[in-house]
């Protein structure tokens, strides 16, 4: 049976219409994330893959990971992500990788350079202090606390017992203003009334009754081993099937959670700016959604 032309038309614009996308995708420079094994192993592979391939998909270009050994020397980073690709769109560096990420922009001037500071890296990490004062040729993005602890605080009246809970936020001290700021800020905003005790280590804990739901960022992970069945958000990359039952809620500022908005700020040429985690849901109990942001 002989097909018609107009039929061989369609198949043939079809077919086109998938394989000039692709070959375009393909042929567009990659974005790098460099990372080493343990931290993957904990993130999750599996994870990791599925992230990658939905932001390649929202960016249009291939995302890739060079992957080094936990113990890998400063200068054997640069050589790892010149491998992965000798023409990267850019290259996103967590903060611990500062020193790597310096050596590498000397040698690759005209690569564009990204150091992500996540939540928990300022005050840990001293080699934020090797890029210097002068940060041209960088682009240098950290995790937007404000809008991140903003969106907790809805997310927790939507727990809200009523007319007794409580929510107990437990924060790391780098940043226990900012986040207590944008946390009440949201309960005023949803006029929402409900004690909020905040507390910057576990030992100034005590069993509190009637508590709608727990947010742990940096501090208190301890708190999970009561097992409770209280709603808890959990400020973590790790992967969710490691973290407790009772967290509904994982807040993750992983260079995986932040590689879109990193790049649209790097094609935007801001050289500095604020990136917001991504607010995974673990468990999906029952709640009043309608409060969810």
């Amino acid at each position: 049976m002989k097909i018609k032309p107009k039929i061989l038309a369609l198949i043939a614009s079809a077919a086109l219409a998938v394989i000039i996308p692709l070959i375009v995708f393909h042929s567009r420079s990659p974005v790098l994330i460099v990372t080493e094994e343990s931290f993957i192993g904990l993130y999750g592979k599996d994870r990791l893959k599925k992230e990658a391939f939905r932001s390649s998909f929202a960016l249009f270009r291939p995302i890739k990971t060079v992957t080094v050994v936990n113990d890998a020397g400063e200068d054997v980073v640069p050589f790892a992500v010149s491998v992965v690709s000798s023409k990267p769109f850019c290259v996103l560096f967590p903060l611990r990788f500062a020193r790597s990420a310096k050596l590498y922009h000397e040698g690759n001037p005209q690569i564009r350079v990204v150091l992500l500071e996540g939540m928990f890296t300022e005050s840990e990490n001293p080699s934020a202090s090797e890029v210097g004062g002068d940060i041209s040729g960088y682009f240098v993005y950290k995790t937007d606390i404000s809008a991140d602890f903003y969106r907790a605080g809805r997310t927790a009246v939507a727990f809200d017992k009523g007319e007794t809970g409580r929510f107990v936020v437990f924060l790391q001290p780098s940043f226990q203003i900012p986040a207590r700021e944008a946390f009440q800020r949201a309960l005023n905003d949803l006029e929402n009334q409900r004690e909020t005790l905040f507390f910057t280590s576990f030992s100034q804990y005590s069993d509190i009754s009637d508590v709608s739901c727990v947010v742990l960022a940096g501090v208190g992970a301890e708190y999970l081993e009561k097992k409770t069945g209280v709603p808890v958000i959990f400020f973590t990359w790790l992967d969710p099937v490691f973290i407790p039952s009772d967290v509904v809620f994982s807040v993750n500022d992983s260079p995986w959670a932040q590689a879109v908005q990193a790049v649209k700020l790097v094609k935007s040429g801001k050289t500095t700016g604020l990136i917001r985690s991504n607010f995974q849901a673990i468990d999906r109990k029952k709640i009043n959604r309608g409060f969810l942001p």
